[in-house]
């Protein structure tokens, strides 16, 4: 009996050892895999913050129009934002039983060696989709047992820490899908034009197709190829009864539109884009723009920065003594910037015209002097002269003599504000700005938002302070915004790669710039330069108002133009400031800003300006700026409030006619002889009356 006790008790001994081990075993593994699930999880999140996701800058439409890129081309979309169809497609696809498993899946790696015997079957490895993520993020591709083993050990670590949806979202925005595309938010962009959001059943089986290999399945490389994958995805969703039959059908038959994208597609408005970083940078550092995955919704309307860019190319295709360009659009309700350009050509030079080059303006800041003017009591229908004036100031304890010139060379005397501000005259310009002094003019502009200098003396008046073109525009929103000014606008929110927003626009209220009466004459005053004045190049078939602008020597010429719902400023020279030949505001400046506008979509020009109700339309003479006559050379139609129309007709010019008494038989001079029912008294212009007298009606006794 002794050895079969001794054996008994060594077997039990033995159980107890095997029993410690494999509990020392499990002890090890468990405390291993503790370890190499802090390891895990804290290089995969430093992993993820690090990755590189492209800035994407959105429309006011919200559609994406400009991407700057990481290292690579990658565009983090939450899962939420995906749609049903891709979801089911890449799982059904890549691990159909990827909500069952916990990282690996045992009954996989066993069916994936039936599977290959079978080569319909064999679509899927036997990696699940955790197992993925885990080779994208976190280890080299070489191909080991060991290196199996931690890859599972890994993807158990990464599904103890975050839920199904969060490796899902993690995986699809990892994933490389061919010609440069990271993640599928980027690869329905080039493939489709539209986000994963809107991706059909057919479409999202595309995708979900590329993953296994990106190029050898690209539809640039083999369509037949990419075309064979697609329907193999559909089967499977099919086979997995995850759509029904009539959907496989239809997503068979499906007409797919592919259209590889180009380098220039998601590169509009480069000048627009590269201010608005400047204000990013500040905020977020440079990291955050060059891969940190922003969404940056701007007030770009995509519509109409590609209309200025084409009338801004064709103009520099023909001849010309100019080399640069800018234009700029701006809502005046709400100070939104809807267009941008900043120069003849953003890869040569990024300098931005618009919002970075100083320049002198010439007549076009005139409207900004006529507003501060009519702030002071001066009324559109007060009278200046056009005469030589000389004005004398002390400047460094020496006399200077100032003395404007006009554009013609020639004085046209007695004229009205509204006039000389629509022929744009300089020598009444300067009067004005005289009689008002150059604190009221500097308070005001402040106001429009442009800084003047202290030293210019009286040629502020003509524009001889130097403003940028959007500055400039802007003012000229408060003519068209009832006398209120909006600071312009870039940026309406900014969001990180999950969504979260991280700035919206608040806006700001209303600064109150000029009143109300004032700005609406102005716009009528301004309605009158284009239909009678300067800006006569930039008529078109609805109401617009506008001015031009050249500065000394040609070496500027502006024009800022207005709708309703819309100014618009082009500015052209050279950077050099080399003077141009025979160009002004009136010509280049103002047909860009007719064929700019006239471009635009019909729906998106307004039409008619508001009426105000304290003002009445009167024809006034343009020189005694008093009711119009018949004989008035120069009239037009003046909105004059109610309470300031003059009584008076026109007297300048009464010397020049003539009132006579007419026969009416005749024609001729009337006599004593001529009956008085047959006489009447008629005006005429000195020289033209009748000289002879009637000779119809003569005295009887004469014929005897």
């Amino acid at each position: 009996m002794q050895p079969v006790v001794q054996h008994e008790f060594t077997k039990q001994k033995a159980l107890i050892v095997c029993g410690i081990t494999i509990l020392l075993a499990l002890a090890i593994t468990v405390i291993a895999f503790i370890y190499l699930k802090a390891d895990t999880v804290t290089e995969f999140r430093e992993i993820q913050a690090a990755q590189n996701v492209n800035t994407i800058f959105y429309d006011i439409n919200q559609k994406p129009f400009h991407i700057i890129r990481g290292a690579e081309d990658r565009k983090y979309v939450p899962l939420k934002h995906v749609s049903r169809n891709l979801q089911k497609a890449i799982v059904a696809v890549e691990d159909a039983r990827f909500f069952k498993h916990f990282g690996f899946d045992p009954f996989r790696i066993v069916s994936v060696l039936f599977r290959a015997l079978d080569p319909n079957s064999a679509m899927q490895g036997a990696s699940t989709i955790t197992q993925q993520l885990v080779k994208l993020t976190l280890l080299s591709p070489e191909r080991t047992l060991q290196r199996k083993i931690k890859e599972i050990f890994m993807a158990i670590a990464l599904e103890t820490e975050y839920s199904k949806s969060e490796i899902l979202e993690f995986y699809i925005n990892k994933v490389y899908l061919g010609h440069g595309n990271y993640g599928i938010e980027n690869a329905s962009l080039n493939y489709f034009h539209k986000s994963t959001q809107e991706l059909s059943i057919a479409e999202s089986a595309f995708i979900a197709g590329l993953i296994k290999k990106p190029e050898g399945y690209s539809p640039f490389v083999d369509l037949k190829k990419a075309r064979q994958r697609q329907l193999l995805v559909l089967k499977r969703l099919l086979g997995l009864d995850w759509i029904s039959r009539e959907e496989y059908y239809a997503a068979a038959n499906e007409r797919l539109l592919i259209r590889e994208q180009r380098q220039s597609d998601l590169k509009i408005a480069p000048f627009f884009v590269n201010h608005v970083m400047q204000e990013l940078k500040q905020q977020y550092g440079h990291r955050m723009i060059y891969g940190g995955g922003l969404h940056v919704y701007t007030t770009l309307d995509t519509t109409s920065q590609l209309a200025m860019k084409q009338v801004i190319d064709e103009r520099m295709s023909e001849d010309r003594s100019f080399e640069e360009i800018a234009g700029v659009s701006i809502d005046p309700t709400t100070g939104f910037v809807k267009a941008l350009v900043g120069g003849a050509d953003f890869f040569k030079s990024e300098f931005n015209r618009v919002t970075q080059a100083k320049r002198q303006p010439g007549s076009s800041f005139k409207p900004v002097l006529y507003a501060a003017a009519m702030t002071t009591g001066i009324r559109s229908n007060d009278v200046f002269w056009d005469e030589p004036t000389q004005y004398t100031r002390f400047v460094n304890d020496e006399l200077e003599i100032y003395e404007p010139g006009n554009f013609s060379g020639e004085h046209l005397g007695q004229m009205t504000v509204s006039y000389a501000l629509r022929t744009s005259n300089n020598v009444v310009s300067v009067q004005i700005l005289n009689k008002i002094g150059i604190d009221t003019l500097s308070d005001i502009s402040s106001k429009f938002g442009i800084e003047l200098p202290d030293d210019r003396g009286l040629c502020l008046a003509l524009g001889c302070g130097e403003t940028t073109l959007l500055d400039l525009v802007d003012a000229y929103t408060v003519f068209v915004n009832q006398g209120y000014r909006n600071t312009p606008v870039f940026i309406l929110k900014v969001a990180d790669n999950r969504g979260n927003l991280l700035q919206r626009y608040d806006p700001q209220g209303e600064l109150q710039v000029i009143p109300v009466d004032i700005a609406f004459e102005i716009n009528r005053i301004l309605q009158d330069v284009v239909s009678l004045g300067t800006g006569r190049n930039a008529k078109t078939t609805f109401p617009s108002g506008g001015k031009t602008g050249t500065s000394d020597q040609n070496r500027d010429a502006w024009y800022v133009g207005f709708t309703p719902n819309l100014v618009t400023g082009f500015w052209i020279g050279n950077d050099d400031n080399q003077p141009m030949i025979a160009e002004v505001g009136g010509k280049t400046p103002a047909l860009l800003w007719k064929a700019y506008t006239e471009s635009l979509p019909a729906t998106q020009i307004q039409k008619s300006f508001s009426i105000n109700e304290n003002f009445e339309e009167q024809l006034i003479c343009d020189y005694s700026g008093m009711l119009a006559t018949a004989w008035c050379p120069s009239k037009t139609w003046y909105a004059l409030k109610k309470n300031e129309v003059p009584l008076n007709y026109c007297s300048l010019h009464a010397d020049e006619e003539i009132v006579v008494d007419i026969c009416k038989s005749s024609g001729k001079l009337a006599t004593q002889y001529c009956p008085i029912t047959e006489v009447e008294t008629k005006r005429f212009v000195s020289g033209s009356e009748p000289k002879t007298p009637c000779d119809i009606h003569i005295d009887i006794r004469s014929r005897e």
